[in-house]
């Protein structure tokens, strides 16, 4: 009978710690969860006024205006608009741009080179070097599997203004 005593002594004072434990980490849940609707108040604040700005700062009369100030820009006249075949074009060797009187074959070869990424159409077009490529395969599902069972483990632990 002894031993059942010591054991039910122990189990007592396990479940009275336990307890304990899950009483500070839920209140410091609770902290943690006041702060996050208190930033999301602040943040919606935050963009009611960044809206407000915005609609100021894109005005149409306030824009006209600062373009016809700073830019010197106005309407579109039809002197102004004229068709892409009458834009003079640049040969390969940097010289004198071609009249609009040129025909097309000649205006197509004399496009100025743009190195390497310029392909043929039916070539397929190489990424560029510093291009990244996404992971894929066992090192994502490594790295997933750690996010979701040690959430700790990166990073995501509670600041320590909300810990007790």
């Amino acid at each position: 009978m002894r031993t059942g005593g010591w054991m039910w002594g122990a189990l007592a004072i396990v479940i009275g710690v336990s307890m304990y434990l899950v009483k500070y980490k839920v209140q410091a849940l609770e902290d943690e969860l006041i702060s996050k609707r208190e930033q999301i108040v602040r943040d919606r604040g935050a963009i009611r006024v960044l809206d407000a700005e915005w609609t100021y700062l894109n005005d149409p009369g306030r824009l006209r205006r600062l373009s016809k100030q700073y830019l010197g820009f106005g309407p579109a006249v039809p002197q102004n608009v004229v068709d892409i075949n009458s834009l003079p074009m640049r040969d390969r060797s940097g010289g004198s741009a071609q009249g609009p009187a040129d025909n097309a074959l000649t205006t197509t070869k004399s496009l100025p080179a743009m190195g390497p990424t310029v392909h043929a159409a039916n070539t397929p077009i190489e990424p560029a070097p510093f291009a990244t490529q996404r992971p894929v395969g066992f090192p994502v599902l490594v790295a997933r599997l750690q996010r979701l069972l040690f959430p700790d483990a990166v990073g995501a632990t509670i600041p320590a203004e909300n810990a007790r």
